[in-house]
């Protein structure tokens, strides 16, 4: 899969209001997946930049978990 194809399908599976903790969990580690990815292909700044919000984005997707498991 090419990096644009990656990045419609993450655009395309984004979750709708109806969407559970899990789900939206889910497509926020597709989206760090996705980071993941342009971070390897690049370099400097924009590498880390990219590094820096794929960790955001699972940082994110385990505290939805978490908090969704509390409540």
């Amino acid at each position: 899969m090419t990096t644009l194809e990656e990045m419609g399908q993450v655009m395309r599976t984004a979750p709708g209001p109806g969407a559970d903790a899990h789900e939206v969990a889910d497509w926020y580690r597709r989206k760090a997946d996705l980071l993941d990815h342009l971070a390897s292909g690049g370099s400097g700044v924009e590498a880390t930049r990219m590094q820096a919000l794929a960790d955001l984005a699972r940082d994110h997707a385990d505290e939805l978990v978490s908090v969704s498991a509390v409540g």
